[in-house]
């Protein structure tokens, strides 16, 4: 899980300061995407480990309810990873079947699952060239969702090794269109472009057969053999410890805007980037007390820290 070439040897999940690079990848493909989102709502799940194995995935949410744009997306990823115990084998199957079932709840609207991880699927330690169950079982899961309006953005980070994945994206056959893209996100990141590039490169990479991919889905559906035998996924809700510490803080609501005025202050005059661009020094302040910059603040409904309604917007001014 750590990056010994791409991310200083540190923890892929790092949450500090700097945006580690889960949090760079929700973030550029968050804003590419979300002017085509008509509704703003995401589902999003956990897998890889201690209580999904290769087995199941976690909501984000004990209720199931999806977040409210990527930014809310990126809240409740540095809320949950700290509380969690990373483990394998890791299988992508149980995460698209999950993502087949948000298609056939939603009326069979054209979705994108986006999968980041820093690992492949798990193989089999064997020479003879099998496939081991975890691998055999993505592939299938694979192949049953090109049957669905739904596209796979696998988007790899850290220092792989992806030849499995590339193997995913290229040879697997007998699908109703080719329903899986991969991206090497360190890959991208590590060239000597300027950032604004780097990320439009990524962002292009990620995307770029999502029209002709929509086109193909067009009045596509499974036999009614095939929807019966995939059957319905295993959605856990967040592990113990996640819970626990949304209790906690559940229990202990964020200060007022007039009772924490000189943290705002002091906020303002820090160097520290916007939580949702991840670029911008914080320049606007909600009523709640928490922070954006000036040009992510009038876009969100709801404080991405807190989920309060925003009522008010005050720039700041060093």
């Amino acid at each position: 899980m750590n990056g010994r070439h791409s991310f200083g040897r540190k923890s892929l999940h790092a949450i500090n300061g700097n945006p580690n690079p889960y949090e760079q990848a929700i973030s550029i493909i968050g804003r590419t995407l979300s002017p085509f989102d008509d509704d703003n709502l995401i589902p999003c799940f956990g897998f890889g480990d201690a209580s999904t194995h290769d087995h199941s995935v976690f909501s984000f949410y004990q209720d199931n309810h999806p977040c409210c744009g990527f930014e809310e997306v990126l809240v409740r990823y540095r809320q949950i990873v700290p509380h969690l115990n990373l483990s394998g084998p890791t299988s992508f199957a149980p995460l698209i079947y999950a993502a087949i079932s948000v298609v056939e709840n939603s009326n069979w609207q054209y979705h994108v699952l986006v999968i980041i991880a820093d690992g492949q699927v798990t193989a089999a330690n064997t020479n003879d060239g099998r496939l081991s169950p975890q691998e055999q079982a993505t592939i299938q899961a694979i192949v049953d969702a090109s049957y669905y309006p739904l596209s796979i953005v696998m988007v790899g980070v850290g220092d792989g090794p992806w030849d499995a994945m590339q193997h995913f994206d290229d040879c697997i056959p007998e699908r109703a269109f080719d329903n899986f893209q991969f991206v090497n996100f360190t890959g991208i990141m590590s060239t000597s472009k300027n950032m604004s590039k780097k990320e439009a490169a990524f962002a292009l990479a990620a995307l770029m057969e999502i029209p002709s991919q929509y086109k193909a889905t067009q009045g596509l559906r499974p036999s009614e053999k095939q929807a019966q035998r995939i059957g319905s996924p295993r959605i856990l809700p967040p592990p113990n410890k996640v819970l626990e510490h949304d209790n906690a803080a559940a229990s202990h609501p964020p200060p007022t805007a007039s009772s924490r005025s000189t943290g705002i202050g002091k906020s303002a005059a820090d160097e520290q980037v916007c939580p949702i661009c991840l670029t911008n020094p914080k320049d606007m302040a909600f009523q709640c007390g928490h922070l954006t910059c000036k040009e992510c603040g009038p876009t969100l409904p709801t404080c991405p820290l807190c989920r309060a309604p925003i009522t008010m917007r005050v720039r700041l001014y060093s």
